[in-house]
């Protein structure tokens, strides 16, 4: 494509009518861009509908902003042979020696998309460690370029190399903040196992976007491993807000039980035994299958003196075969030895609960 540089004769009007044109034909022979940036640029901006009329535009801009530049004529001469080469292989070494030889360029965001190019066949086969690899070898000379710290912090995730993604995270959070990058943080702080800044990150994505329901559950099981109840009601309490937005409630069911139950824990370790027993059976409603629910009910109503409703609490305790079940056929039996005087109905009674349960 041959580009040319006119004065301010062309106007903003005419600028836009070629770069819309550009968007519905796909390219065209000569652009004439003019210097007077305004209101009108930005919506050309929103009009440019291919990656390719980005690229052209954050160059021509380059070309109009960088006259103060004393090596621009260097720079921009050995831009179009990375520009003009055809391997892709070749294009990443030239870009890397561009941006070895030059400090900073008004270039830098072109010279970084054909380094990313050169990435991208280690990409599609999943070669995460070259990716990871070159892409922090460009970030030696260009630490803020928004493109390779993005693909340096994907390939991290990918090799789960959490301390890795963590500090690359971090890197393009401070120069961009957003939703996005902070939920990766939580996220490799979450698998270092760090709660801390696991809670503090799940918090930041909040800040940014306080519907992100993944974020309040993850807070939500966070506080209650750590016997926090109470932060882990609250959590619930918001999750279940925003859970209640999803279209598709059947979707969220099991997260919405795990909420429930959160809040039905606190007010169980409160004593509260008629929040414990509504939240709980929301709970159990909502995810029938979850051994937990029907065990802690079964605490809940012996502690109420719901005999029988314990009995059957248990009894779908110990059908499921949880994690919870060894307990749970413990206090069965206790209760129908109490009851009854002996355990010769629990086989009877656990069968009826797993054909409630549809087991």
């Amino acid at each position: 494509m041959h580009l040319a540089l006119v004065g301010d004769s062309v106007c903003i009007k005419e600028f836009i009518e070629i770069l819309v044109s550009l968007s519905k034909k796909g390219g065209r022979e000569d652009v004439f861009p003019c210097r007077k940036f305004g209101g009108e640029f930005i919506m050309a901006m929103r009009l440019i509908k291919t990656a390719s009329l980005v690229l052209l535009l954050s160059f021509l801009v380059g070309q109009v902003m960088a006259q103060d530049s004393d090596t621009y004529a260097e720079e921009y001469d050995m831009f179009t042979k990375i520009q003009a080469e055809t391997s892709a292989a070749k294009q990443k070494t030239m870009a890397l020696d561009f941006v070895k030889k030059y400090k900073k360029s008004q270039l830098d965001p072109n010279v970084s998309y054909y380094y990313s190019q050169g990435l991208q066949g280690y990409r599609s086969a999943g070669k995460w460690s070259n990716v990871a690899s070159e892409a922090s070898t460009f970030l030696n000379y260009r630490p803020t370029d928004k493109t390779m710290v993005a693909m340096a912090t994907e390939a991290y995730q990918k090799l789960n190399q959490p301390t890795k993604m963590v500090e690359l995270g971090t890197k393009l959070y401070n120069q961009a903040p957003s939703a996005g990058t902070a939920y990766l943080v939580a996220k490799a702080y979450q698998s270092l196992g760090d709660d801390a800044n696991f809670t503090k990150w799940a918090a930041t994505t909040l800040r940014h976007d306080p519907n992100n329901t993944e974020m309040l559950v993850e807070g939500v099981r966070a506080a209650w491993a750590r016997n926090d109840f109470a932060k882990a009601s609250r959590n619930a309490s918001k999750a279940l807000a925003g859970l209640a937005k999803v279209k598709d409630q059947a979707s969220v069911a099991q997260a919405q039980a795990f909420c429930y139950g959160a809040i039905g824990e606190d007010a169980w370790v409160k004593q509260d035994l008629n929040t414990a027993t509504q939240n709980f059976e929301k709970a159990a409603k909502l995810d029938p299958k979850n051994d937990f629910n029907h065990f802690r009910l079964g605490d809940i109503y012996w502690r109420d003196k719901k005999i029988d409703e314990s009995i059957n609490a248990f009894a779908k305790a110990v059908a499921i075969d949880g994690s919870n079940s060894k307990e749970a056929r413990k206090q069965l039996y206790t209760l129908l030895r109490q009851r009854y005087g002996s355990t010769s109905n629990a086989s009877a009674i656990i069968d009826a609960a797993k054909a409630e349960l549809g087991i």
